[in-house]
């Protein structure tokens, strides 16, 4: 249970910078995405090093590196910003590959559905923070 709660904590934390400015500015700025992506990469180390968790540092690391090339090229392809794939590439130390792929698609649903009920761009944060926080806590 101390492991749950220590990362969901660390995650909200992290998240919670990012998080406000997102709804105040419907920005993503650098600054708030490295502390999202710092504190997964801190977190990842902390799980590995407590023995909370058995993934190893070098598949992680070749997750995240991999995962950012395909996200960098991507998500701009399909019509994002670069600043929307910099915010999915500072989760990606938080989540496994398959809850990453589940908070990824539930949270950007939700944007697109907030999007077109509300007819602008809706902010990506708040509903990938749902996600995650849903996803952590299972």
């Amino acid at each position: 249970m101390l492991p749950l709660i220590v990362k969901l904590a660390g995650f909200l934390l992290a998240i919670l910078p990012l998080l406000i400015d997102n709804l105040r500015t419907r920005r993503a700025t650098n600054g708030n995405n490295l502390i999202l992506l710092l504190g997964g990469l801190a977190m990842l180390a902390l799980d590995r090093g407590t023995g909370w968790s058995d993934r190893s540092l070098l598949a992680s690391g070749v997750w995240i590196i991999a995962g950012a090339a395909v996200l960098l090229v991507v998500v701009p392809s399909i019509g994002g910003s670069y600043g929307v794939a910099k915010t999915l590439i500072a989760l990606l130390p938080w989540f496994t590959m398959e809850s990453y792929f589940i908070v990824v698609s539930v949270g950007l649903f939700a944007a697109a559905a907030i999007g077109y009920a509300t007819r602008r761009d809706a902010p990506v944060v708040a509903p990938l923070t749902l996600a995650g926080v849903f996803v952590l806590t299972l």
